[in-house]
């Protein structure tokens, strides 16, 4: 075994950090689950531990002869897999919330972090490296339990979350000033990584890019009327059988007298209440401008998201669009759908959807 370890030693840390990654893609479903949860939170816990054993280690880690210093030896695996568990959850999570036309950077961060982590080059920065990575896990942490808590989102929850995650890590870089002379070092390795990950995320939160967490939806599409029945939505839309890839009738023929129904469906933990717009966009020879907003409450808990609809009865020909936008103006989704007039007079052939 010590010969297979020294010979694969360089590869253990990227290992590692798969099998956290597909570790947490098995064990975890909703957002808000308890479990999960509370999983995340030791994890973190063990990662401030280990970061701090990093840098001011014990003594008794440092002989390779007593227990404690053999099992010291594989920390950076431990590390390792605890971040990619971590990431590899958030990554899932803000995904599903982001709507990528305008969260692609944010996606593209976390996506790149995933990378970085495993590149050689980057593991050389070491403690620098380490914080500034436990910065980001404790942030997308916060930004979604306290959402999750107390059942709300905004300007207030985002305030809380960041204020959370910043003491935490301030607790533990005051501790370790306390063990290190050399303050130079605690600025430039510990405190710096930190708060330039903080700061990116206020600013991703006031430029709209940061995912709606734990806010995502689940399905929206385009439909000539909806119906209720026996506690199901049916979903009525005229369309051809080739068009298989639209969400109803995103190719909307439209006929004298006809509305045009947008359905969403919109996962939220459970005890969860918000407001959410329908914003619908026409496209116009200056590019999109607003046509009409329409709001909708959500109520959280049903795990194929609560549904709702939002309807028009006044829309001309054209390009259209609808985005579903929180209550502090992040895009969670949208759809495009094209309008057509039609003259034909024959009966119509209706599909529908039950959802």
């Amino acid at each position: 075994m010590k010969d297979f370890y020294k010979k694969y030693q360089g590869y253990f840390p990227a290992a590692f950090f798969v099998v956290g990654f597909v570790f947490d893609l098995l064990t975890t479903d909703r957002i808000d689950q308890t479990f999960s949860l509370i999983q995340q939170l030791i994890y973190l816990l063990l990662l401030m531990l280990f970061v701090y054993w990093e840098v001011v280690t014990p003594e008794s880690f440092k002989s390779e002869d007593k227990f404690l210093g053999k099992m010291w030896r594989f920390h950076v695996e431990v590390l390792h897999f605890l971040f990619g568990s971590l990431l590899s959850l958030y990554t899932i999570f803000y995904f599903k919330s982001a709507s990528l036309m305008t969260s692609f950077l944010f996606m593209v961060f976390l996506a790149a972090i995933l990378v970085i982590n495993e590149l050689p080059r980057f593991q050389k920065l070491g403690i620098a490296m380490r914080f500034a990575m436990l910065a980001l896990c404790l942030a997308s942490y916060f930004i979604y339990l306290v959402p999750v808590v107390t059942g709300a989102i905004g300007l207030y929850a985002f305030i809380i979350s960041i204020t959370l995650s910043g003491t935490l890590l301030a607790l533990l870089v005051a501790r370790i000033d306390r063990k290190i002379e050399d303050k130079k070092y605690v600025k430039n390795s510990i405190v710096l990584p930190g708060l330039i990950v903080n700061v990116v995320f206020v600013l991703l939160y006031f430029l709209k890019i940061l995912p709606p967490v734990p806010i995502s939806l689940k399905y929206i599409g385009i439909y000539h009327s909806i119906e209720k029945q026996d506690g199901q939505f049916a979903l009525n839309y005229e369309r051809s059988w080739w068009r298989f890839w639209e969400a109803g009738a995103q190719t909307y023929i439209k006929r004298d007298g006809d509305k045009i129904y947008c359905f969403v469906s919109i996962f939220s933990p459970a005890q969860f209440s918000e407001k959410i717009n329908l914003v619908w966009f026409k496209k116009t020879l200056g590019g999109w401008s607003v046509h009409d907003t329409i709001p909708l409450p959500i109520v959280g808990g049903r795990d194929r998201g609560y549904r709702g609809y939002a309807y028009k009865g006044n829309f001309d020909p054209g390009d259209w669009q609808v985005r579903v936008v929180t209550s502090d103006s992040r895009e969670v989704g949208r759809i495009y759908f094209d309008v057509q007039n039609s003259q034909d007079s024959k009966p119509r052939e209706w599909r529908q959807d039950l959802y």
